[in-house]
């Protein structure tokens, strides 16, 4: 299980994202007055909510519910996006918060489905996951995040803001905000301990 605050993680998404640079361009990734640009799909709905991952009172967040009438159901909110590379490697992330005070339970995660067409036609080409945020504790902001390979074919991707609900009845709600599609183009945090793509250097 991998779950994290907001305030920890945040700052290493940041830096990873200081290396990093996209082409590909998430609509509305902030939330800032509407939910322009995301759809609702399969027994759930998308509204704009006021509470913000980063408390500002400019903007909001995307809050997803899941209304599915099946135990252990994922729906959410969906955006096709156009300009990906094949083989890239991408960085997926979002904020998120599972509001307290909810009978049902669940947890959250990112998915992306990759299209051999521009606009998310042609051939699915198959999915990435986000690692997820399990188990939450209710009414914190997290960061869910990770790193996914585009399909050789890959020309768009549809990115997904999934809810899963344990129970067949009620609903789930989760706050989405700041959602992230980068194309990474360096990325050595020395996470394989391998040093080769650094040297020193005298002041």
């Amino acid at each position: 299980m991998r779950v994290f605050r907001v305030s920890a993680l945040f700052l290493a998404a940041v830096f990873v994202t200081q290396f990093a640079s996209g082409q590909v361009v998430v609509s509305n990734p902030g939330f800032d007055a509407d939910v322009i640009g995301w759809n609702a799909f399969a027994e759930a709905s998308i509204v704009w909510s006021p509470l913000d991952a980063l408390a500002s009172p400019s903007s909001g967040s995307g809050l997803v519910t899941n209304m599915s009438p099946t135990a252990l159901d994922a729906t959410g909110a969906r955006q096709c996006l156009e300009g990906v590379t094949g083989l890239a490697d991408y960085l997926i992330s979002a904020n998120v918060l599972v509001p307290g005070g909810q009978s049902e339970t669940g947890y959250t995660y990112l998915v992306v489905q990759w299209y051999d067409g521009l606009s998310c036609a042609g051939a699915n080409l198959g999915f990435s996951l986000s690692p997820g945020v399990l188990n939450p504790t209710v009414d914190v902001w997290y960061r869910d995040w990770g790193t996914v390979e585009a399909p050789s074919a890959a020309q768009s991707a549809r990115l997904l803001l999934m809810v899963l609900k344990h129970q067949d009845i009620g609903t789930l709600d989760a706050h989405y905000d700041n959602v992230g599609f980068i194309e990474i183009i360096f990325v050595d945090g020395f996470e394989s301990g391998d040093t080769t793509a650094w040297s020193s250097v005298s002041p």
